[in-house]
């Protein structure tokens, strides 16, 4: 039988797409010394995207009493100046763990853009791609033989410049993804076929094109033998443990993205869509909030005890915030003069950060831009937010787009 056999060298790309192993490929640099990272107080992240851009109002910024305030009543805490939404009453007892950051803003309102924005702390240019937060995070505490960065969900940010090896590994559905990986497990001499096709098809080529796909296979036949494709299986947790994160594919996805962590995962990207409430804010956010808060108080607690609380941050944060006036419809429009960003994390909680005042019109005082947050980001997380770069087309930048601690 030919070692070029087209047909299970297609089947094989075709299993790699399914999977998310289209996006992340390549060798993963794992010798990489830990004494070279800038220190920083977390080595690990969850990002709670609420994708479509979160009401402020009916989350953790509300204004209860106010003509802008919506019917929904404010629930005190421990931490002074700190009142979420009664949406999210159960999260308020663990006000000592959150940071609110009240003060961000920017002038981006098309979801695209500000996503990318939110994501990479740049300006969508297409000419010029930038690395996402998370593929920062994987090149500079590389995972092993698991992926450094994961995203659940529909909304991909890659490496750009960074190389592919620091992409996301994209899942989609969480029981298709399981499937394909341990079909490919069942199935690895499809893996011994495609490194004898590439050592024939190499011959005469460039050595780098050729050295690429080998650590392409490579990196797959690591993930392979991981405990990468046990880490998504949810149903491996008792009912209990199930039942705290809700019965929702936001709840199931943030208990893998815990369960990603214990493997060895970096970065972990959890996306709830939904917030995009220009109709019936309220009801919307009310029903989102179900999902939400069982899912990260569940993350909470169980971080806390399995010892992974004292270096892992979360970060909760969408495009935008929403408009404090109500509009015709009992909705809330797109407002990026607000941009609402929570925290939780050892020693980083009990805090607020900014104020949009009475009636969420206007901030206290000068409000700081993405590029502040996104160096935030980068110090908390042993990124170096100062490194500079060269692309692929030898342009020269840094990380991010200047910017200084918030916190």
């Amino acid at each position: 039988m030919s070692v070029l056999n087209p047909v299970n060298r297609r089947q094989w790309i075709r299993c790699g797409s399914a999977a998310g192993l289209s996006t992340w490929l390549g060798r993963l640099v794992a010798e990489a010394a830990e004494s070279n990272h800038p220190t920083a107080p977390f080595r690990r992240c969850i990002t709670l995207w609420m994708q479509g851009g979160p009401s402020q109002m009916e989350t953790f910024d509300p204004k209860p009493g106010t003509e802008t305030g919506g019917p929904l009543q404010a629930v005190a805490t421990s931490v002074p100046g700190m009142r979420l939404c009664e949406t999210l009453s159960d999260l308020a007892s663990y006000a000592d763990d959150l940071c609110l950051i009240r003060s961000v803003g920017s002038n981006q309102g098309e979801h695209d853009r500000a996503s990318h924005l939110l994501h990479t702390g740049y300006e969508r240019i297409d000419s010029f791609p930038r690395p996402a937060l998370g593929s920062y995070v994987a090149s500079t505490r590389p995972a092993s033989d698991v992926p450094g960065f994961v995203t659940l969900g529909d909304l991909v940010y890659g490496p750009a410049f960074l190389g592919t090896e620091h992409g996301p590994f994209v899942v989609n559905d969480l029981g298709r993804t399981i499937q394909t990986i341990r079909s490919v497990q069942r199935r690895r001499d499809q893996l011994d076929l495609l490194t004898e096709w590439n050592r024939h098809s190499g011959s005469g080529r460039g050595t780098a094109q050729l050295r690429q796909r080998s650590e392409q296979i490579d990196s797959v036949r690591r993930l392979l033998k991981s405990s990468f494709s046990d880490a998504l299986d949810v149903s491996a947790e008792n009912a209990s443990t199930r039942a705290r994160y809700g019965d929702s594919d936001f709840g199931r996805n943030v208990l893998a993205a815990r369960r990603m962590l214990e493997s060895g995962v970096r970065y972990v990207e959890v996306q709830l869509p939904g917030w995009d409430t220009h109709v019936g804010n309220v009801p919307a956010v009310k029903r989102l909030c179900q999902q939400l808060q069982p899912a990260w108080i569940a993350l909470i607690d169980d971080l806390k005890a399995n010892g992974l609380w004292d270096d892992t941050l979360i970060l909760w944060m969408g495009e935008f915030g929403r408009t404090p006036v109500i509009n015709g419809q009992n909705g809330r429009d797109h407002y990026p003069r607000t941009i609402p960003v929570t925290l939780a994390g050892r020693d980083i909680g009990g805090r607020v950060i900014g104020s949009t005042g009475k009636d969420g019109q206007q901030h206290d005082e000068a409000p700081r831009s993405v590029a502040d947050l996104m160096y935030t980001l980068m110090r908390l997380l042993g990124v170096d937010a100062d490194q500079a770069y060269t692309t692929g087309f030898g342009s020269p930048t840094k990380a991010t787009d200047g910017g200084e601690m918030i916190l």
